[in-house]
Formats: C-alpha cells, sequence, structure tokens
C-alpha cells in the first residue's frame, strides 16, 4: 500500500512538471487573462502532492530501517546505508526541492523551468533505485535507463490527466481548450509508444517465456497490468477522437472528454496498485517462485457445482492450534490445508457469490420502474455479506481464532481482509442512502465506484506473499472478479457523470452485468 502512495503521488509529480513545462509553457501568453490562473492552480497541485510524497517517504525510511534492524539484527546505520533506504530518502529531499520550486510565482517556475525537469528526472532515478532493474547482483545500464524511461512515460501520461481535467475546467474559449487538449494529446501518444516500448523489453528480460504470464505470480500481475493498459488505451482513443475534433471545431463539447479522461485517472491508479505488487514479487527469471502449469489450472477451473457445507469450526486447522503459540510474529512452515480448510474456504466464496449474484440482479430490476421501489434496498445485500466475512474471512483470528485482534493486524493478509470490509460495509451504507435519496448533495453517489475499485484494487494484490503454487493458482481465479470490480468502478463512475449521455446509460448496465458475472466466478471458486 506504501509502495503504491508513492507512486501514485510521484507519477502525479512528474506528471504535472510535464504538463507544466510541455504544455503550459508553450502556450504562456496565448491564453486569455481568464484563464491565467490555471498555472497557478497546477503548481498547487505540484506542491501539495509533493508534500505528500515527503511524508509517505518519510515513513517508508522509517519503516524500512525498522524492518532491516528488526529482522536482520544489524546495527541503526547499517540498515539505513542499505540502498533502497538511500533511495527513498532521495526520493524526499527530491520531493522536497520540488515542493519549493512549485511555490515559486508562475512567472519564475517558466523562467527556471529546467531546473524543475531536472529534479523530476532525478525522483524517476531515486524511483528506479527500488524496483527489479536496480536490485540485480549486476545491474544491467540497458534495464535501468528503460525502466527510467517507463517511469516517466507513464507519468507524462497519466500523472498529467489531473492536470488536464483542472486546466480544461478552467477554461472559457474554445480555441485555449483547443490548445491545451491538443498540446497533451501529442505529449500523451508519445508517452504511450515508450511506455510499451519500455514495457516490453523489461517483459522479455524479466519473464523466461510465455507461460510465465500466466504460471508465476509475476507474470499474473504483468498480465492484468497489460489488460489495465488495454482498457486505458480504450478510453484514450475515444478521447483522442475528441481531441482531433476540437482541433477543427473549437466548440466540440468536451464533457464526455473530460469523464472519460477521470476514468483514466481510476484505471491509472489500479494499474499502479500492480506495478507496486510487481516489484516485490520474484522475478520468474530467477527461479525463486514456484510455477504451476497449464494442466494444474485447467485442473483447478474445471466447473464444479458450488458447496455450501461448512465444516465446524472445531474441525479447522486453527482450532487445533494451541493458543500459546498462535502468533502472527512467529514464523513457522506453512501446513498444507486440511480438507475442512478447503471447504471453509469455499464455502466463504460460494456465500459471497450468492450474494454479489443476487446484488447485480436486483440492480437491474431497479432500472425497471414497477419494481424498482421493491429491490432499491439491494445494498444491504453488501452489509449481510460484510458482517458474514468479518466471522469466516479470517478464521485463523478474532472472532474465531486464537489470533488477537490487534495482534491479527501485524499480518498483511488479514489487514486487507479487513480492509476490504471496511469498504464493502462503507459502500452499503452510503449506496442504500442514494437509492432511497436521502442525501442532498451528490458526492455520497461516488462512494460506490470509489469503494468497489479500491476493493479491486486490493484483491489484485491481495496473493502471491508466499510465492507458492497454491497461492499463484488462488491469484489466477480471483484476478478476473477483480478486473471485473475495476468494470463495474468504472461504469458506475460514466453513470453518475454522464446519466443524460448513451454513454451513461450504457455504464448503467454494465456494473450490474459484471456483478452478476463476479458472482458466478465466485460460484466456481475451488481450492483443490
Amino acid at each position: 500500500m506504501l509502495r503504491a502512495y508513492l507512486l501514485a503521488t510521484q507519477a502525479i509529480i512528474m506528471g504535472g512538471v510535464a504538463f507544466l513545462t510541455l504544455v503550459l509553457s508553450p502556450l504562456d501568453g496565448k491564453l486569455d487573462a481568464e484563464e491565467s490562473p490555471i498555472a497557478r492552480r497546477c503548481l498547487r497541485i505540484l506542491f501539495w502532492s509533493c508534500c505528500a510524497s515527503v511524508l509517505g517517504e518519510i515513513v517508508a525510511v522509517v519503516v524500512l530501517t525498522a524492518m532491516l534492524v528488526g529482522t536482520l539484527q544489524v546495527d541503526l546505520a547499517v540498515a539505513a546505508s542499505a540502498d533502497a533506504v538511500v533511495s527513498h530518502f532521495i526520493a524526499m529531499i527530491l520531493s522536497g526541492a520540488l515542493a519549493l520550486y512549485a511555490r515559486l510565482d508562475v512567472g519564475a517556475f517558466f523562467k527556471w523551468r529546467a531546473g524543475a525537469v531536472a529534479l523530476a528526472l532525478l525522483l524517476a532515478c531515486a524511483h528506479v533505485g527500488v524496483t527489479h532493474a536496480a536490485s540485480r547482483p549486476v545491474a544491467s545500464a540497458l534495464l535501468v535507463t528503460t525502466e527510467i524511461v517507463h517511469v516517466l512515460a507513464a507519468a507524462i501520461w497519466i500523472g498529467g490527466i489531473p492536470f488536464l481535467l483542472v486546466a480544461l475546467g478552467m477554461t472559457k474559449s474554445g480555441e485555449a481548450r483547443r490548445l491545451i487538449a491538443s498540446k497533451f494529446s501529442r505529449n500523451a501518444m508519445w508517452s504511450v509508444g515508450a511506455l510499451i516500448a519500455a514495457g516490453l523489453l523489461m517483459m522479455t528480460r524479466h519473464t523466461s517465456d510465455v507461460s510465465a504470464l500466466y504460471e508465476t505470480n509475476y507474470g499474473m500481475l504483468l498480465s492484468t497490468k497489460i489488460v489495465l493498459l488495454f482498457g486505458l488505451l480504450c478510453f484514450a482513443a475515444a478521447n483522442l477522437s475528441t481531441t482531433r475534433r476540437l482541433w477543427r471545431i473549437s466548440s466540440t463539447p468536451i464533457r464526455r472528454l473530460l469523464r472519460f479522461s477521470e476514468v483514466e485517472v481510476g484505471l491509472g491508479l489500479v494499474a499502479l496498485f500492480c506495478a507496486a505488487a510487481l516489484a516485490s514479487a520474484s522475478l520468474p527469471t530467477d527461479g525463486g517462485a514456484e510455477r504451476t502449469s497449464l494442466s494444474e489450472i485447467t485442473a483447478r477451473f474445471a466447473p464444479r457445482w458450488p458447496s455450501f457445507h461448512s465444516p465446524a469450526y472445531a474441525e479447522l486447522s486453527a482450532a487445533q492450534t494451541p493458543a500459546d503459540v498462535s502468533s502472527v510474529g512467529e514464523p513457522a512452515t506453512p501446513s498444507p490445508p486440511s480438507p475442512a480448510d478447503i471447504a471453509w474456504a469455499e464455502m466463504n466464496h460460494h456465500l459471497a457469490g450468492v450474494f454479489v449474484v443476487l446484488m447485480g440482479f436486483f440492480a437491474l430490476l431497479e432500472r425497471h420502474r414497477p419494481t424498482a421501489p421493491a429491490v432499491r434496498h439491494w445494498p444491504l445485500l453488501f452489509l449481510m455479506l460484510g458482517g458474514i466475512l468479518v466471522i469466516r474471512a479470517d478464521e485463523t483470528a478474532w472472532p474465531l481464532g486464537p489470533i488477537g485482534f490487534f495482534e491479527s493486524l501485524r499480518d498483511p493478509q488479514i489487514v486487507q481482509h479487513k480492509v476490504i470490509v471496511a469498504l464493502i460495509a462503507t459502500f452499503a451504507i452510503f449506496e442504500w442512502q442514494v437509492r432511497r435519496g436521502r442525501f442532498k448533495s451528490d458526492w455520497p453517489a461516488f462512494v460506490f465506484p470509489i469503494t468497489t475499485g479500491a476493493a479491486a484494487a486490493f484483491l489484485l494484490t491481495h496473493y502471491g506473499h508466499t510465492e507458492g503454487k497454491d497461492e499463484v493458482l488462488v491469484a489466477i481465479s480471483h484476478t478476473p472478479i477483480a478486473l471485473l470490480g475495476v468494470v463495474s468502478a468504472s461504469a458506475r463512475w460514466l453513470e453518475i457523470r454522464l446519466s443524460d449521455t448513451p454513454a451513461g446509460r450504457i455504464g448503467g448496465y454494465v456494473w450490474p452485468i459484471a456483478f452478476i458475472l463476479s458472482g458466478l466466478l465466485l460460484l466456481l471458486y475451488r481450492e483443490e
């Protein structure tokens, strides 16, 4: 989570510097007086992004140093001199320097923009210091350079979109919108080309063969990034079409361009979550992670009627572990799950599948006016699901297991389970009130797409901590569900933001169908 947070803030920083330098600076003097505050607003966003990055880097330095001291039993000075700690410290200094740059007035920033560009480039280099490219026993100059290009290209494209939204939202004239949109579009197209080229090169160096894309945890995350990139390119292509019409006719409406760009930001954030998880996953070429096989994947996904039989808690392995030795912090060799453990986990997924299918079905019925009043309370099903997961999701921890609530928070997977349950509860409460028309403002409706997208991002990066074969198989089964969650979040966002357009009406049908498909996948889930 911290790595994803840092990736997001630094992408916005580098994207903001690129937008100010490559888009707004060449237009200095060409915009009307009413558009001159655009650069000041962009500098303000850049400043707060830098502050957020500094705060995150401080936390990263402290946490990483403490982990090295605690696990390796080394001196504080030795831990603080580790390459990863130094990289985070340098990134903190660079973010702070860019924050000072962002406090300059617009004219001074444009005059000294070369310094901001140099700091942004160094920030990209500092980020690469904690990636696979720089952590090899013998660092490859080609891979390091490629990684830097990859990071910069993603930042210029995805990190620049928030600044584009601000700039277009503040412009009044069609001519100004045409100039801003066309300049950003050209930069984005070059960035996309560089992003894909750099990504392909790194993929060929980090994966030994095509089968690694689905047989390893690293490959699954990389495949997910490719799918998300495809989605991003679809929205980008639609926006490019609008930009070309805007170049020909300056009075072209840009509402759809703005809303599609908002979805691009969301998809980009999910992709950054995957990128953060990739940085901590073992490379297939290193041979450190177990690989599954196509036959094992086929056997795992063979259709089977869902089971709703749940063993008693006393039959589970967690119930047979003495309470005095149950501790998250004690290393232990994981034992294979018993048949009761497998039945318990499958029951959790099958129950969730029933709830999710029902929610999608009722959401579709709600679009039919005669049945809408009776089925508009469907979000309460999510609240019931959250209550079930609180009890059953982590059988080794509170309230059923021997591990206490606060002690269980030391386990990343348990923490992610609890975060997902919190997101489910938040979704249910707000969306229920939205369906009942209890809010006078519009913002509560956005809780749905935000919480759904966040839960999908957590689900995409939830597995793979042990690099074991079984975890890869579980990740393979969860990835389509998470991607459908991303589809649901995007479709619901468009339904809200473009409610009176064909795109919004289509989105209103897409997300319930995506819910139903997710539920069906959960009903087919199996662990053996």
